[in-house]
């Protein structure tokens, strides 16, 4: 097998969060304890709004499950159900959509007979939600690429066929279908040595796009690549912006989405040797700007979601004052991001490992790998958040000797928000349709705080200055 490369495992920090409210509280634990830090879940948003996730879990020594669990949309945990179970050896999962149901994939060894048949990339499908499981009688595709060894991520096109993808000693795989008569392509080898943590998108029109690292002599960094309908390479692979002289890449699946409304997007931690650069990449750009800046020290993990209104969610870890999670979302054209939301982190979160998010309305779900406590074991956390909101003021001063008129704007991602309410200094006041409020802050000496506040927004403060 190749020598993986030291991948920057852990978290980040932001020097500056805006003032989004931080929220410490809300998350639970969505998988077994006693984990390790390359577990990933794959989550599934079906159309009734349930969150699907399929998780690994060894069960002793020798024995591996792979398992499904729901968040409801009121984002209540459901129950658990195995996938398959009692295998020698198994991969982190992949679940999509298909015409029949839930499909998932995992590479993996059913037992170590030497007649044993399922030891590449194997799949199950549930036709009721997840509460039973159909497992396949054979591989999916061709041996000799490794797919035992490797998670995978999938996607499923217009049509109802699946793509699989994955990475392997051999190559940088994509498998169209479920006939293992039909061959992998291999999208690494034009780059070299070698390809890790494979994400797959495809958008309503079809058009399918593979991202994933590459540590590739010259050919270093965040690559994505057109793929066709039969899995085969489209063109040639894009190099991310800003990731070219990347020695390590981040730990899990590479965060890529297909985003309604047009265009592919991958939110990668960047930079060297610490991974200390949040950025997002309209794939096929020249620029991926930055949306989150943690400490030079620090090392992050990122991922991105995209919502039906064509907004986008970044979300990444930190470490400025303990490990923590960090969210933004964007506008509807996704050109602008508002502000930071602190997610905080578990009760007793020591270290965070990979991240996944679903958009659910105007809400996000966000997945986060966590140990707890001084163990290394490390399980699946999930908790929902709320966009942030941008408060300013002007003047931001104020004067202690006489009460002065403050104009207060409140804005989601640049755009104005009506019927926000402003809290300050004993005064109140909702904004008018541009986002704005006028309030008069009476003299004193106390600090004056102002405060925002809006239905399906997360709370925000700033401070207002008195001067004499």
């Amino acid at each position: 097998m190749k020598v993986r490369p030291l991948i920057a495992a852990a978290t980040a920090a932001l020097v500056i969060v805006p003032a989004a409210q931080a929220m410490a509280a809300g998350w639970k634990r969505v998988t077994a304890p006693g984990g390790t830090s390359i577990d990933q879940v794959s989550p599934l948003r079906t159309a009734d709004g349930v969150l699907h996730l399929a998780w690994h879990l060894r069960t002793g020594p020798n024995t591996e499950d792979i398992l499904h669990t729901v968040l409801a949309p009121n984002g209540a945990l459901g129950a658990t159900t195995p996938i398959v179970s009692g295998w020698a050896s198994l991969q982190n999962p992949a679940l999509v959509a298909v015409p029949e149901g839930i499909r998932a994939f995992f590479g993996g060894i059913r037992t170590t007979s030497p007649d044993e048949t399922l030891l590449e990339l194997n799949t199950a499908v549930s036709g009721d939600g997840g509460a039973t499981w159909a497992a396949a009688t054979g591989p999916v595709v061709p041996p000799g690429a490794q797919a035992y060894g490797s998670p995978v991520s999938a996607a499923t096109l217009p049509n109802g066929t699946t793509l699989q993808a994955w990475a392997g000693t051999l190559g940088t795989w994509v498998h169209a279908g479920l006939d293992p008569a039909t061959p992998n392509h291999d999208l690494q080898a034009p780059l070299g040595q070698y390809g890790y943590d494979v994400g797959t998108a495809v958008d309503a029109a079809g058009r399918a796009v593979v991202a994933w690292y590459s540590s590739g002599a010259g050919r270093l960094g965040v690559f994505a690549q057109d793929v066709a309908a039969d899995g085969s390479p489209v063109g040639s692979a894009v190099n991310m912006p800003g990731t070219a002289a990347m020695k390590v890449g981040m730990l899990g699946r590479t965060p890529i989405v297909a985003r309604p409304g047009g265009g592919f997007y991958v939110a990668y931690a960047t930079g060297y040797p610490a991974l200390n650069t949040v950025r997002v990449w309209r794939v096929g750009t020249g620029a991926a700007p930055v949306v989150g800046r943690p400490n030079r020290n620090g090392n992050s993990t990122a991922t991105i979601a995209a919502g039906a209104d064509g907004r986008l969610w970044v979300v990444w870890t930190d470490t400025t004052r303990g490990t923590r999670v960090l969210a933004r979302r964007s506008n509807r054209t996704a050109g602008i991001f508002g502000a930071t939301v602190d997610a905080g982190r578990p009760a007793g979160a020591a270290s965070g490992y990979r991240l996944d998010a679903s958009a659910a309305g105007g809400a996000l779900d966000v997945l986060g790998l966590f140990s707890t406590g001084t163990s290394s074991n490390a399980a699946t956390w999930h908790r929902r958040i709320l966009p942030g909101l941008t408060l300013t003021a002007t003047p931001r001063t104020v004067r202690r000797d006489r009460a002065t008129t403050v104009r207060f704007t409140v804005l989601d991602a640049g755009d104005p928000v009506r019927g926000a309410r402003v809290t300050v200094g004993g005064a109140s006041g909702t904004t008018k349709a541009n986002g704005r409020v006028e309030l008069t802050i009476p003299g004193g000496s106390q600090p004056a705080s102002a405060r925002a506040t809006a239905a399906g927004y997360t709370p925000t403060a700033i401070g207002v200055r008195r001067v004499r």
